[in-house]
């Protein structure tokens, strides 16, 4: 899927997918920056909510980009799933995982970097 027109914009699926990306691994950088304990959670439309990733039109579509970011992370091993409920799933990142060491040391494009290099070698 490259490019879908509609009548308002022209949707790029790798572009809008990488910013998506990009702006998850800066709301989780923020988090652990401020985190006060060992354990950060948070959940996919708390993500979209604080970073006003999306106008009215595309927040199920933004949401669902996150949600399966953040389940390729889990899958990997760099973050955990703490509770499901009705309400979604609550994701959580222990100060104990490399992961929060990542984003600790490199900027968010770094760790993207990082994230789809290893991604790639897999």
């Amino acid at each position: 899927m490259a490019d879908i027109r509609t009548l308002s914009r022209t949707y790029n699926d790798k572009t809008d997918t990488f910013r998506v990306k990009l702006i998850t691994i800066r709301f989780l950088r923020e988090q652990v920056q401020n985190a006060k304990g060992n354990l950060i959670t948070f959940r996919p439309s708390k993500v979209a909510q604080d970073l006003q990733l999306y106008g009215r039109q595309d927040l199920r579509a933004k949401t669902v980009l996150i949600r399966a970011f953040l389940d390729d992370l889990v899958q990997r091993g760099y973050i955990t799933i703490i509770k499901r409920s009705a309400r979604g799933k609550v994701y959580g990142l222990y100060k104990s995982n490399r992961f929060w060491d990542m984003l600790t040391i490199y900027e968010p494009e770094k760790v993207l970097e990082l994230l789809e290099a290893e991604k790639i070698q897999q």
